[in-house]
């Protein structure tokens, strides 16, 4: 019998932003696809450079699809929406992880959160429960790559769980392991999307394309630009 999981089909969960907003965290499933490409149409030229690594104008059909039609098991995805005044459902953000096929124990990560929900605790909440629902699927590690010369990140990434990162063209790979459940044990990962979602550090994913480089020094860019909020 399959341990009981929290974080299933079904699983919803409101609760208050910092700001007082009502948001409503729930899994992704593909009627979704209207929603994610209207919260995409809502994030600035810098955050989708962010996130895509480039000035992605918009979501292909393809895309959307990928990014909807998850299977709960290998791609899982939890977004957050709010309501308008009218009661129109409205997007303010995804975490999802990729499990590898090769070691279905390691996940990559992917986060966005559009840009007026940016700065309200959103971050911290996707990655708290994103990081319970990988334990309940025996994850072990999360892979996650951010755009070299990023040294708030870079930084804080060594505070986690000291390492150096692969090169892989303009960004640098980091591998975090989750460890056990344990009180404030999700501190440095909290504290780490608090800053992304304040925009001075962002997640992006997938994938780290892995290969066999040198390692890398600590980035030397954006010192001024990317300090923490």
């Amino acid at each position: 019998m399959q341990p009981y999981r929290r974080f299933h089909s079904q699983y919803r969960e409101r609760l208050s932003l910092s700001d007082g907003t009502w948001a409503e965290l729930r899994m992704v499933r593909p009627e979704d696809a209207a929603l994610l490409r209207e919260g995409f149409e809502r994030l600035s030229t810098r955050s989708r450079f962010q996130r895509f690594l480039s000035a992605k104008p918009r979501l292909s059909a393809e895309e959307l699809n990928y990014l909807t039609s998850v299977d709960g098991e290998r791609h899982v995805a939890i977004g957050a929406v709010t309501w308008s005044p009218g009661g129109k459902e409205m997007g303010l953000g995804v975490a999802r992880f990729f499990r590898l096929a090769h070691a279905p124990e390691v996940a990559e990560v992917a986060i966005t959160v559009v840009d007026d929900a940016q700065g309200k605790g959103l971050g911290r909440l996707l990655l708290d429960r994103l990081v319970e629902a990988a334990r309940e699927r025996g994850v072990e590690r999360f892979d996650f790559r951010v755009l070299a010369g990023n040294v708030p990140m870079y930084k804080l990434v060594q505070t986690l769980a000291p390492c150096e990162p692969e090169q892989d063209e303009e960004s640098l790979c980091f591998s975090v392991p989750l460890g056990a459940p344990a009180r404030g044990g999700s501190e440095a990962l909290r504290s780490l999307l608090a800053l992304a979602a304040q925009g001075a550090l962002t997640l992006i994913g997938p994938t780290c394309r892995w290969r066999a480089t040198s390692r890398v020094p600590p980035p030397v860019a954006y010192e001024e630009e990317s300090r923490s909020p």
